[in-house]
């Protein structure tokens, strides 16, 4: 048996950067996952760091969240890929106007700048836009991170501040020690002793929180990204309208994602790009920017992520199990992941 202060079941963004906020304050801590770390929702996205199309609640954590992507990447030296270039958010139909106005809104309330943008300023921003997109607004400070090394860059920080982390190890519950210190968990090749625990499994951790009394619903989604080859710098600032994600990494490749899914089971692990909607997705992108028609697709990928019904995060206690935490996201995920990270740690050593 193996025995830990804190431990913590998955290693995605949301585990990993918990990992590194326990470890700062001095904790000895385990992190476990089933495989690798970040090897689903949170390394399969586009990495888009975006705020304006968050939801009103979520807000706040996104704003916090984005302070802490800097701090891994600008003070604390933890390469995340990190780049603040602004965002804009675009609309091409005057129905959608409204979306504007809401955000906003939205960034007055929470003390964030924001701008809005005409047809001719949205031009000088990206020289080639489209002239059917009609209107935008400006947040500088969305951004985007590398999905590929972010987690584990800065779970790889938290093993150098003394985290232990075990790959390959599924964990299938959760028990209250026999002597009453703690909770037993059991993985695949072991059981540890924890004094706390925390489960940030994502859409997977109701298989853990079920047996415990904690329902999180989850819509089960299949994120889809596409990859161009390489070209030169053309577009400085990641671009999103109400259906599609564009952004141009600091390698050069054009990452185009947004809300048409590729398909796939949680229960059987099988996932996999659609066509049709991949098709519809880079279709779209060349008609908002005709030049990106030039370049090649390199590769395309999907993932499962899961949203709640108020795509809010969940995050809390279990009341019949004290010791227990959980902390899931429930939209962008990737992006609110260290808002709800350090959000788990305070709650596990009892600072909120």
């Amino acid at each position: 048996m193996k025995q830990t202060d804190y431990l913590i079941v998955g290693a995605g963004i949301v585990g990993c950067t918990a990992a590194y906020f326990l470890t700062e304050r001095g904790k000895k801590v385990t992190v476990v996952d089933k495989g690798y770390p970040c090897n689903e929702a949170s390394g399969v996205n586009a990495g888009g760091i975006e705020l304006l199309q968050q939801p009103p609640k979520s807000l706040p954590y996104h704003k916090e969240a984005a302070e802490l992507w800097d701090k891994f990447q600008n003070q604390d030296g933890i390469d995340v890929g990190y780049h603040r270039t602004g965002g804009i958010y675009a609309i091409l139909l005057e129905e959608d106007l409204h979306m504007l106005d809401e955000q906003e809104e939205r960034f007055r309330a929470n003390g964030l700048p924001v701008k809005r943008l005409d047809r001719e300023t949205i031009r000088e921003m990206v020289p080639g836009v489209a002239d059917d997109v009609i209107a935008a607004n400006f947040s500088p400070i969305s951004a985007y991170a590398n999905p590929l090394k972010a987690g584990r860059n800065v779970l790889e920080a938290a093993k150098k501040k003394g985290a232990c982390f075990m790959d390959h190890q599924p964990v299938s519950k959760i028990e209250r020690a026999a002597d009453g210190n703690g909770y037993d968990v059991f993985t695949a090749d072991d059981v540890i002793r924890a004094e706390k625990v925390l489960v940030a499994c994502g859409i997977r951790s109701p298989k853990l929180l079920d047996p415990l009394g904690v329902h999180i619903e989850f819509a089960e989604q299949h994120n889809m990204i596409t990859v161009t080859e390489k070209a030169p710098p053309f577009l400085n600032y990641t671009f999103t309208t109400p259906t599609l994600t564009m952004k141009q990494t600091a390698e050069g490749s054009i990452l185009i994602g947004g809300g048409r899914e590729g398909y796939g089971d949680i229960k059987t692990g099988v996932k996999d790009v659609s066509i049709n909607n991949l098709c519809f997705n880079v279709r779209e992108a060349q008609a908002i920017l005709p030049s990106i028609k030039k370049l090649n697709i390199l590769r395309s990928w999907s993932g499962f992520e899961g949203f709640t019904p108020d795509r809010l995060p969940w995050m809390g206690e279990v009341e019949n199990y004290p010791g227990v935490y959980y902390a899931v996201t429930g939209f962008c995920g990737f992006a609110l992941g260290p808002a709800v990270g350090m959000r788990a740690c305070k709650m596990m050593t009892g600072e909120a």
